[in-house]
């Protein structure tokens, strides 16, 4: 499954003289941004660790997580840096956008010295794993971690529109709303039979074991149930306080009995799901209505934001089609 709610940050600092300088032979065009920088209103956000107030607008936003990145890029706002797995550095479905891409091995493991590096004056977080964490990202600049406390991922709509309350972009984020809720209204109407479908996401890994997201209340999940599809009752039936995903024993793999069955191999690899027992029992497998996820996809389902919505709606286009 995605990997568990990821993590992020970043600091800033100028010289007296630099400033004085800089002060001084301020143009109109500096008098502009100062005007701007004075009308902005702060905002509170709150979070799972508490809330976060913005003071000032941000103008060097670094993100680590890709549903802020693509967010942001929607509603055409700049991107200082962002972080991204190795091998990863751009996403289909991502909105074009300049930004400085760094790739690393582990997100969770980035040092708060390499993200203070880029002088942020806003961080776009996710997941930061404990408050400690994020206490040490908020050192350097105001941190937003995942905005709902227990989620592990935010759902794309309040990302949308808290982006939106930062940068002072409602009405563009309220837009980009309902255009992406339009997109899911028509693939319903496009697939009546495929509503009320029964849906499984899973993951299976190197060594075989699967694991499957036991709630709607998670974003990855959620996004499917939003297209019309419910939740495999007995995956549902795992689901247990505090947790969204359930490992899935050799000997129940019964669980993933649902009509569609959408799948995330590390590595991209069909055949390490292939080889689990029972797996050519399966009813999606018979059907052919299995949708195999790699590191290049599954974050679109994984982390959605408004503007993987679209990809996800045609990666699952063909599957629907057979319902």
């Amino acid at each position: 499954m995605k990997k568990t709610r990821a993590t992020r940050a970043l600091a800033v600092l100028l010289t007296a003289g630099l400033i004085g300088f800089l002060a001084a032979c301020s143009s109109s065009e500096d008098d502009a941004s100062s005007s701007s920088s004075e009308s902005f209103a702060p905002v509170t956000i709150d979070h799972e660790f508490g809330s976060t107030t913005i003071d000032k607008k941000p103008t060097k936003v670094v993100s680590l997580i890709t549903d802020w990145t693509d967010t942001l890029a929607a509603l055409d706002i700049p991107i200082t840096a962002e972080f991204v797995p190795q091998g990863t550095p751009s996403f289909e479905w991502t909105p074009k956008h300049d930004s400085e891409v760094i790739q690393v091995a582990d997100i969770s493991q980035v040092s708060v010295g390499e993200i203070a590096k880029y002088q942020p004056d806003l961080i776009l977080a996710g997941y930061v794993g404990d408050k400690s964490r994020y206490d040490k990202l908020a050192e350097i600049a105001p941190t937003i971690p995942v905005l709902t406390k227990g989620a592990t991922v935010d759902t794309w709509e309040k990302i949308a529109t808290t982006t939106g309350q930062i940068f002072g972009k409602q009405q563009q984020a309220t837009e980009l709303v309902d255009s992406t809720n339009k997109k899911i209204s028509d693939f319903k109407a496009k697939y009546p039979a495929a509503v009320g479908k029964t849906f499984t996401f899973a993951q299976v890994g190197p060594t075989g074991q699967v694991g499957a997201i036991n709630t709607t209340d998670d974003a990855a999940a959620g996004l499917i149930a939003q297209l019309g599809f419910t939740l495999n009752p007995k995956v549902a039936a795992e689901h247990k306080e505090g947790s969204t995903r359930s490992l899935i024993s050799a000997e129940r793999i019964d669980l993933l009995d649902s009509d569609l069955l959408v799948v995330y191999t590390p590595g991209g690899d069909p055949a390490v799901a292939e080889r689990v027992p029972g797996w050519s029992s399966l009813p999606a497998v018979q059907k052919g209505t299995v949708v195999f996820l790699d590191d290049k996809t599954q974050p679109a389902f994984s982390v959605p934001s408004a503007p993987s919505v679209g990809f996800v709606i045609n990666t699952l286009d063909p599957v629907a089609a057979k319902f």
